[in-house]
This record gives C-alpha cells, sequence and structure tokens, in this order.
C-alpha cells in the first residue's frame, strides 16, 4: 500500500465507522454507536496525519540537494531565470558556508543575470547573462532551490 492508497484507506474507514455508529445510534445502542464515533475519530486524524507526511515528502522533495557530481544533467527547471536563485555549492568549496547563490540559465548553466544601464536614457535597456566560467568562478557541483520568503502582510 503507497501513501496515497493509505489516505483513501483512512478516509474511507473514517466514514465507515461513523456510518456504523450512526446505524447504532439509530438502534438506542449508544456506547456501541460511541465506540464507532471514536475509531472514526481515529481514522480521521490518521488521514490527517498522512497528509501531512505527504505535504512533507513534497517539501522535502522539492529542496533537496542535487548533486550534478553523480547526476549532471539533474539541472534546474525555471520559466523565470532572472528571478530565480538557487543555493549552489562550488567545486573545491563543499565546506564553505555560506554557500553562494546563483541564477540558472537553460542555455549558459550557473551565472548572474545583470542588467546594463544607459546614461543617455537613465534607465536599464538589456540584460546580460554571465557565466561562472567568465565570471572565473569554480564550477558549480551542486545546488537546490532557495524556499520562497514568506510576506510578513500575509502571515
Amino acid at each position: 500500500m503507497n501513501l496515497e492508497e493509505a489516505i483513501k484507506y483512512a478516509n474511507n474507514m473514517t466514514k465507515t465507522k461513523y456510518h456504523h455508529g450512526m446505524v447504532q445510534m439509530g438502534n438506542l445502542n449508544d456506547d456501541e454507536a460511541n465506540f464507532y464515533f471514536e475509531e472514526a475519530k481515529s481514522y480521521k486524524q490518521l488521514a490527517k496525519w498522512l497528509e501531512e507526511l505527504k505535504e512533507l515528502r513534497k517539501y522535502k522533495e522539492k529542496y533537496r540537494w542535487h548533486d550534478l557530481r553523480k547526476n549532471p544533467t539533474d539541472l534546474p527547471d525555471v520559466p523565470h531565470p532572472e528571478r530565480t536563485w538557487f543555493e549552489v555549492v562550488q567545486e573545491d568549496n563543499e565546506d564553505c558556508i555560506p554557500r553562494a547563490t546563483m541564477q540558472y540559465d537553460d542555455e549558459y548553466g550557473f551565472g548572474f543575470y545583470q542588467e546594463i544601464y544607459a546614461a543617455r536614457s537613465f534607465g536599464y535597456v538589456d540584460t546580460e547573462f554571465k557565466t561562472v566560467e567568465e565570471l572565473n568562478l569554480a564550477p558549480v557541483v551542486a545546488w537546490k532551490a532557495i524556499e520562497g520568503f514568506e510576506n510578513m502582510m500575509e502571515v
């Protein structure tokens, strides 16, 4: 039984036990009804814990370390690379803390986006991507997504 099946089973058992309790209430058997209601409550709690486990597993997978030495094709998939940052470990700096934070572009790899400022128009006119190699930085050997910051107004 996988986690999805266990959640479905616990939810079905909650309904079944509650139904049995209602039948016993109809038969004026309060002790038996209370027994089934308590079982329904237990299954409902189990389903809640299993849902929480499912969410924690999703979270853990999303924010895990991706070791490019073991799997060089395990690269980020980002829709807006100029607005997405990753915590990275660079070659020969595995023990360095704090670690570097870089952006990722499908075409160029890890590096940084820079906006080019035009003095004449007093504004940003273009964006340029500087790769790790161009910046003469050690290659990235591992990366992980950075958890989004919760807006203090939303808390």
